[in-house]
């Protein structure tokens, strides 16, 4: 970390502090004492290097406009902008320029009506020649994260791990055909197999640690949105997976992908616990949030204490306020 940003956040931590102790002013001696213990213990654990990120529902593709509102709401600059692509897209250039600021794009790309073993077996390979065209002529970094949660039954390209394995390293092999170093490969299984049988394991999908450079996991807190989901904190969700994942290769962990409903629980807390818990996992690097009102309201302002949370816990990571041009 360079010493100007060391500095900063030195400083933030030293603010948010004292507006803790400015507003519990007004409190009894012993809500102060639980409070304040409770925010020391949270500034302590949280991981100060975490990138953040966030799905924005429209995303790069209505323009910038849904990137920008969302981090005027939160008051800081998304590190990792994430948005979903099918095949039936070109590579479209455009889309990166709201990004040339220091924010990293992540792309997950799904074939929706096109099989891996059609993939697998060259059907398009002119294709994918196209994207890696366009990646290699770009020349900054980008995250491409084809087929997300392949081990989840609600996939089309469930279902055929040697296939899928077959098409991912093709897809690798010809981006660097045509020099396309720029991209990092994010391999993001589901935190559970479903349909949990021996045959859909996640790591049947891995196709090895020379085609993966970040290693990625999904998961959500469903609280009481279904009959049969319960409430999970951010640390129950990421264990069920967490060793799994990380035991397939050195490269980082993201969460790729998660969100938390407000049904069934404190939504607020569950925020600030999510930032709490990022410090006890060693290789978690990055938290990607999922921004839409869809199965639920997954998004950061679903209510002003949700928001409030995120507004509160996110100056306390390493990267630098956002820069308005």
């Amino acid at each position: 970390m360079h010493t100007s940003r060391i500095r900063q956040s030195l400083t933030l931590l030293l603010l948010a502090l004292a507006a803790v102790l400015l507003s519990s002013c007004s409190q009894s001696p012993a809500q102060q004492q639980a409070e304040r213990s409770s925010e020391l213990v949270y500034l302590r654990e949280a991981n100060p290097e975490l990138m953040f990120g966030a799905y924005t529902y429209g995303g790069v593709w209505t323009g910038p406009e849904p990137v920008l509102q969302l981090e005027s709401a939160l008051g800081r600059r998304l590190d990792i902008v994430h948005w979903f692509s099918g095949w039936e897209a070109d590579w479209h250039a455009e889309l990166f320029a709201p990004l040339e600021s220091g924010r990293l794009p992540m792309i997950s790309w799904e074939p929706a009506n096109i099989s891996v073993a059609a993939i697998a077996a060259g059907e398009q390979d002119e294709y994918i020649r196209s994207w890696a065209r366009g990646a290699a002529d770009y020349g900054q970094p980008v995250y491409l994260r084809p087929f997300p949660e392949m081990n989840g039954a609600w996939t089309p390209w469930n279902g055929d791990p040697e296939a899928f394995v077959a098409a991912w390293r093709r897809i690798v092999g010809i981006f660097e055909s045509e020099g396309a170093h720029n991209v990092n490969w994010v391999w993001s299984p589901n935190v559970t197999d479903e349909p949990m049988i021996a045959s859909n394991r996640m790591e049947l999908y891995y196709p090895g640690e020379q085609y993966v450079d970040v290693l990625a996991i999904d998961g959500y807190n469903w609280g009481s949105v279904r009959p049969h989901t319960v409430w999970q904190s951010f640390e129950e969700i990421l264990n069920l997976a967490y060793d799994r994942v990380t035991a397939l290769g050195d490269q980082p962990l993201w969460v790729a992908e998660t969100a938390s409903t407000e049904l069934g629980g404190d939504k607020s807390r569950w925020i600030q616990e999510m930032f709490a818990a990022s410090g006890q996992f060693d290789r978690l690097e990055a938290i990607v949030w999922f921004d839409e009102n869809k199965e639920t309201d997954w998004r950061v302002a679903s209510s002003g204490p949700a928001l409030a949370s995120f507004q509160n816990s996110l100056p306390l990571l390493g990267a630098e306020l956002a820069q308005r041009d």
